[in-house]
């Protein structure tokens, strides 16, 4: 089993904006690893307290028809000076390989490492 993990950012907490930005990053997630929905162990979100009109887990179900996994969503910690309006989601998978993790929009900014990373393999 390996985890994967990946982060996204909104400009604003409303639904429409939580479910454009899930759906991009899961989207971006499952292309970079290849992933399959049924070798999806769980799915583990966060958000920042400044997130609260929905639940990201709810438009993997929604609009990427992945509905037999289970997911879990949580509260990210609230450290003085963190990135806000962020949404974090960890992917346990079946698998021996390490997976790609993904950074987008303002969260490249947790991980530069991994964001430069990524963007030189899609070139």
């Amino acid at each position: 089993m390996i985890a994967i993990r990946g982060a996204t950012t909104i400009d604003t907490d409303t639904p429409v904006k939580i479910k454009e930005a899930t759906v991009e990053l899961m989207r971006e997630l499952i292309a970079q690893n290849g992933l399959k929905p049924e070798k999806m162990i769980s799915v583990l979100f966060t958000a920042t307290k400044d997130i609260c009109s929905a639940y990201p887990g709810k438009y993997l179900r929604e609009e990427l028809g992945i509905t037999d996994v289970p997911i879990l969503h949580f509260q990210e910690m609230d450290v003085q000076g963190a990135l806000g309006l962020c949404i974090r989601v960890m992917i346990h998978y079946d698998a021996s390989v390490p997976g790609t993790s993904v950074y987008l929009r303002k969260a490249k900014s947790l991980r530069p490492d991994l964001a430069g990373a990524a963007e030189d393999s899609q070139r």
